[in-house]
């Protein structure tokens, strides 16, 4: 069973639309298996209501399958034996046997989509459901078809909603909730390949260490996280070929868009196009320094599933289905700090966005190769966070600070008038004389414990 953790707020928005007492109209979307399907299954647990898991099937074969967990639901024999020729016919009988506060949810809703059936689906609306005081749930797993086929301006389904929901993966601080005996550093472990996938969470347990987690769930052939990124892709994909060469390389830190292409070896308009596929179906994210220009854009992986599988995962199949996973788990062994590095810079980044007054935070970095972990802006007061987060199993030195002091000079940013503040951010804590120096300089500090207090 799928644990709920997070999800009150979006649960809390679902009722209210119901308590209203009319009319309600929610989209739901998102990465899949991040818990759209549980949300809904938990509202239908409180109010009544039809869940229908569309699917690929044929226009009319949907909409009997439709029929048939309505008939159920309502305990009508009659219903499930009509021969409706169309979703409206079908919505117009159903909707006059549902009690007020019903809910009906069609789960993969893009799953339905051919030729005429937004418009089908407007006059349902317009003409019925509307009219009702039933809340109509509407869920896909397509990011960028649900925005463009229901979300965007040019849909016939367009201002018609009463709310929305992204539901995106959980947080790292909710971490703890699943894996309460870890230590920090075993939670960031689990963060770092799972993100904050609920599906994937649940599949690790609290009882066995995260090696041995790995081994069983991840490194095994047929496991459910070894082959699951692979079906996602070629779900959405045609050519997987050529986009599992993009997200490689990616993984392995060619982020810009030459370094992608001199990689692949690939035209830049052909790149072009895959990068604005994979951007636009949610698999791919853009970064841009602080400060600076589209110029200096980069690529990421959007999650950390994806990225940690592509790193280590995908170039090393053939381990897994010799049945090495022994071994493959060994290799990762070697560099996962390396890893586990950025993942921790991304956690404290979220905090400083989260908890301070600082309202633009980020990472900056130039052309000549200059990088500062965190740059945090407050416009209102005119100041500017300078911060350096360290994944290390040595103390931090009072070197990496002057460092740090030097690399300020090179940000561009109300530079006569700016109060500067500096953040130092350690895995293994701090050498004595640098803790001196810090606090005599009124330089902010954080260890493991800190991080882990914020969260």
């Amino acid at each position: 069973m799928i644990r709920f953790v997070d999800r009150e707020e979006e649960l809390a928005l679902l009722h209210s639309q119901i308590e209203r007492k009319r009319a309600g109209f929610v989209v739901i979307y998102g990465r899949r298996r991040t818990g759209k399907t549980e949300l809904a299954l938990r509202l239908l647990e409180e109010r009544p209501g039809i869940y229908y898991l569309a699917g690929r099937r044929s226009y009319i074969e949907n909409i009997r399958a439709f029929q048939g967990a309505a008939a159920e639901f309502l305990g009508d024999e009659l219903l499930g034996m009509a021969d409706f020729k169309g979703w409206t016919d079908a919505f117009a009988y159903i909707s006059k046997n549902l009690r007020d506060g019903s809910v009906i949810v069609i789960d993969e809703f893009p799953y339905l989509l051919e030729k005429g059936v937004l418009e089908e689906f407007q006059r349902v609306w317009d003409t019925i459901l509307s009219k009702r005081n039933l809340l109509f749930i509407l869920i896909g797993s397509s990011v960028s078809m649900m925005e463009k086929s229901v979300l965007s301006y040019n849909s016939p389904l367009y201002g018609r909603r009463t709310a929305q929901i992204r539901l995106e993966p959980l947080k790292f601080r909710y971490m703890r909730e699943f894996f309460p005996s870890y230590s920090f550093e075993e939670l960031l472990e689990v963060y770092s390949v799972l993100d904050g996938i609920p599906q994937y969470i649940n599949l690790f347990s609290d009882e066995i260490s995260f090696r041995e987690n790995m081994l069983e769930n991840y490194l095994r052939k047929g496991s459910p996280l070894y082959e699951d990124a692979e079906i996602l892709l070629k779900d959405e994909l045609r050519e997987v070929r050529r986009y599992f060469g993009i997200l490689e390389a990616i993984a392995r830190g060619k982020r810009g868009f030459t370094e992608i292409k001199n990689e692949l070896g690939m035209e830049s308009n052909t790149l072009s196009r895959y990068l604005n596929i994979l951007l636009g179906l949610g698999f791919l994210k853009e970064d841009l320094p602080v400060l600076e220009r589209k110029k200096l854009k980069r690529y990421r992986i959007s999650d950390n599933y994806f990225s940690f599988w592509f790193r280590y995962i995908y170039p090393n199949r053939w381990m897994v289905e010799a049945g090495k996973g022994e071994r493959l788990m060994e290799y990762i062994e070697e560099s996962l700090n390396q890893y586990l590095a950025q993942v921790f810079e991304e956690v404290v980044r979220e905090i400083v966005t989260e908890q301070t007054d600082y309202g633009r935070a980020g990472q900056w970095w130039n052309r000549k190769g200059d990088e500062i972990d965190i740059v945090a802006l407050n416009e209102r007061k005119k100041e500017i966070l300078f911060g350096e987060v360290k994944w290390t199993n040595r103390p931090v030195g009072w070197n990496l600070v002057e460092e740090l002091m030097k690399k300020k000079e090179l940000v561009q940013w109300n530079n006569e008038k700016r109060k500067e503040k500096f953040l130092v951010v350690s895995k293994s804590g701090f050498t004595k004389k640098c803790m001196e120096r810090m606090e005599s300089e009124g330089i902010m500090q954080w260890d493991i414990k800190e991080v882990e207090s914020r969260l």
